[in-house]
């Protein structure tokens, strides 16, 4: 990817973070404490700087609230129980406080690759002082993160082997990387479990394991709150087609219903340590077509580059959402 999509993805991961942050404590909009705990639950430079002080996600969440709770105590008034509410299909997407608003903005124009320290630094400079409540929770001076966030050196993880099983044939491929606060093992049990699939892959709306291996997935509709599924693509069969254990997994993806068939599609999914989590590297990859259809694959490729990457951002934001 380029620098720019690379910042682009990096941005993505923060919002989508933030709000699934928002959803959990119950608020109605995204403020300075979904936006710092994000910081510590993605993989860019802030979070590492984050998380080599010791705030963690979990320690994060935790200084947030108690900030929180003291600013209504010395107001008086009793901290209300956390109603957390689930996140909706598609997102749901919430307004931004104006201050919240102010230090993303700022942040992502000084951002000229994936470098969230900018934003960091805004919201540790903050004139609300929550950020360097919460900070001092956490037993941190504002000063000594600015100076970490400051002295950080890039420590690039690059991925431990390939990222799909060997095959000479001409594949179109998007690749999109995250970070997941979560151990290699924890990661590779989750993708690997067919009973948990529905809880990483937001596509299907169930998933049985027939006694070859091979998972049939019934996929979102109008039930699930989705769009109407056309005819002939209501089920999905995901076939094992290469495994390196704790690594590397990948499944081809049929559509037995459809007529005529259907292109040749398949999913990766390639795991690397990294720090304190998992660097996930996600490929999906199609074989071109011939023909008039070549033709209009060469005409639409920017758009569907577009959104399989989109689609692929969706998936890691469930792997990291289900195991924070």
């Amino acid at each position: 990817m380029s620098r720019l999509t690379d910042a682009v993805v990096l941005s993505q991961q923060i919002v989508v973070t933030a709000t699934e942050e928002a959803y959990r404590a119950g608020h109605a909009e995204l403020d300075l404490d979904h936006l710092l705990v994000a910081l510590t639950a993605v993989g860019g430079p802030a979070g590492e700087v984050l998380r080599s002080l010791g705030a963690t996600v979990d320690r994060t969440r935790a200084a947030v609230a108690q900030v929180h709770a003291d600013r209504l105590a010395r107001a008086g008034v009793p901290a209300p129980a956390a109603q957390p509410r689930d996140l909706p299909r598609g997102g749901g997407g919430l307004p931004w406080s104006p201050r919240a608003d102010r230090v993303l903005t700022a942040g992502r124009w000084e951002m000229p690759s994936a470098d969230d320290r900018p934003i960091l630094r805004a919201l540790v400079r903050d004139p609300s002082g929550f950020v360097a409540e919460a900070l001092a929770v956490l037993d941190l001076d504002p000063d000594r993160v600015v100076a970490a966030a400051d002295a950080w050196a890039p420590a690039p993880t690059t991925p431990s082997g390939e990222l799909v099983s060997p095959d000479p044939r001409p594949w179109r491929t998007v690749t999109r990387t995250g970070w997941v606060p979560a151990a290699p093992a924890d990661v590779w049990s989750l993708v690997t479990d067919p009973a948990r699939r529905t809880a990483w892959d937001p596509w299907y709306a169930s998933v049985e394991e027939r006694e070859d291996g091979v998972l049939v997935a019934t996929l979102v509709g109008e039930q699930q709150g989705a769009k109407p599924v056309r005819a002939g693509f209501e089920r999905q069969e995901v076939v094992p087609v290469a495994r390196e254990e704790g690594r590397l997994v990948e499944w081809e993806l049929r559509r037995p219903d459809r007529p005529g068939g259907a292109p040749v599609q398949r999913l990766a999914v390639a795991l690397t340590a990294s720090g304190d989590g998992t660097r996930v590297d996600l490929t999906v990859r199609w074989l071109r077509r011939g023909g008039w259809r070549a033709v209009v694959g060469t005409l639409v490729r920017p758009v569907a580059g577009l959104l399989w990457g989109q689609m692929l951002l969706a998936k890691h934001a469930a792997i990291a959402r289900a195991l924070r």
